[in-house]
Formats: structure tokens, sequence, C-alpha cells
């Protein structure tokens, strides 16, 4: 295996989000959504046990995907030849308008007025999927579609401080940190990279692979490296008038053959 060289650029937050407005909506125990509108950073992102996954795409193609969704016929049964009892769901996808490739889908689930739906995405390098109940479902759609209302209401976006805050230490990276190893995979070819990667680092200097958003990367199989190698990576933490405090990095890896 080839380690690979690493370069780095830390942020509070992700500062490249545009100025506007965010909803997040719980969707079950384990996924909720954040909706943001605003110049070129209008996206759905997905807070799931497998990480967070971020899709970008307008707002006319959020609001067409919420319509579309809403008007999916319920699950009817498979055709002749396939075994009884076999259902048939309708879904709709929203692809990223970014040509990362990033796709999420929603599933119809049953056939009641307030029927219960299903969220699904991937990202070429990992998947998630869960269940939305009915309640849960309206409140997504008006969100999708732009709209306020029960359960929706829009936070602008408050401005980013950290940067201007004289006693906030942004966190390092630990020496000898270990590197992503370049996938041993042949449709690779030996092709470099870049995966730009954003997680939280902890008070205790270490990477939380749950909080990881993959900004961008040139290839699936690389963005599964930096997952792996997350776990194993220390930092000196983020300080706030000299006391550790947890802080998001945006890190980028560059795969090469050296």
């Amino acid at each position: 295996m080839l380690v690979l060289a690493a370069t780095a650029v830390f942020a509070c937050e992700l500062s490249a989000q545009s100025p506007g407005r965010s909803v997040r909506i719980p969707l079950s125990d384990s996924i909720s959504v954040l909706i943001h509108e605003g110049g070129t950073d209008t996206s759905i992102t997905a807070f799931t046990r497998q990480g967070i996954f971020r899709l970008r795409a307008d707002s006319s193609a959020l609001a067409s995907w919420a319509k579309a969704s809403a008007a999916l016929p319920g699950p009817k049964p498979q055709q002749a030849g396939k075994p009884s009892g076999e259902m048939s769901f309708s879904a709709t996808v929203l692809r990223a308008s970014d040509g990362s490739g990033s796709a999420m889908q929603l599933a119809r689930l049953s056939e009641d007025s307030l029927s219960e739906y299903g969220i699904a995405g991937s990202n070429g390098a990992w998947q998630f999927g869960g269940r939305i109940p009915p309640e849960k479902v309206g409140v997504l759609f008006r969100a999708l579609a732009g709209s306020s209302g029960e359960g929706v209401t829009w936070n602008p976006d408050g401005p980013h401080r950290e940067s201007a805050d004289p006693d906030y230490r942004v966190p390092e990276p630990a020496p000898n940190n270990p590197a992503p190893r370049y996938p041993a995979r042949a449709e690779l070819a030996q092709a470099a990279g870049e995966v730009v990667a954003q997680f939280t680092v902890d008070t205790n200097g270490r990477a939380l692979r749950e909080t990881l958003l993959i900004v961008r990367s040139t290839h699936p199989l690389f963005s599964l490296a930096v997952r792996d190698a997350l776990p194993e990576m220390r930092f000196h933490p983020a300080t706030r008038s000299g006391a550790p405090v947890n802080a998001v990095v945006v890190q980028a890896f560059v795969f090469k053959i050296p």
C-alpha cells in the first residue's frame, strides 16, 4: 500500500456557504435533514448514523422533487410470475447539480393519504436509508418547497465569528498523523485524485467518523479511504481561552503515486 500525501485547510465551519436561510427537520431517531437555501450552497444535508451526506441542488429542483414525491402512487402487487405478496413501490430520485454523482431517493411505502415514505441516499462511497413517519412527510415536503408552516421555521444564516475571536485557536494535526492509503483497486489505474472532507475534532483531538461529510471527491474509492483512516487520525484540539473545544475541520487529502 502506498501512503498518500495530505494537505489541510481548517475552518470552524464550512465557510463557503452563501448567506441564506436553513431549517433542520428530525425525520426519525436516526436521520435528520438540513435544508439550506442561499446562492451556490442551496442543498439538502442528511445527518445519519453512517455519516453526513450533502446533496447540492437548486431550489427549483428541491421543490420539483417534493411535488413529484407527493404525487407518487401507492404500492402495487408485483407483476405476474413474481412471488405472491411482493409489492412494487414508486420512487423519485434527486441528483446533485455539482457533478458529484450524489443522489437521494424518496419512495412511497403505503396507500394511505398520510403515507409513510422511505428515504435513501448514496454518494458513491457509502449509502444510508431509513423510514419517514407519516406525520413528518408533509413537513419535509413543505421545507423542500421553500414554504413555511407547521414544523417548518426558517432561520437566517448567522455570521461566522470564530475567525475574529482572538481567544480561539484552530485545531492542528498531530505529528506523524497517519494519512489514508491508496485504494488497492484496479479501476483507479494509479490515478491521482483529491478528497475534500469536513469532520469534527473533539476535545481529545479525535476525528469523529460519524461527522464525516465529503465536500468534494474525484472518486468514491478515495472517499472510502478517507473514511477508513479517520478514526486513526489525531489532532491538537481547538481551544477557546485555553480550554479545549470541539471544532469542525475541512481537510484536503491529495492522492498521488510518489
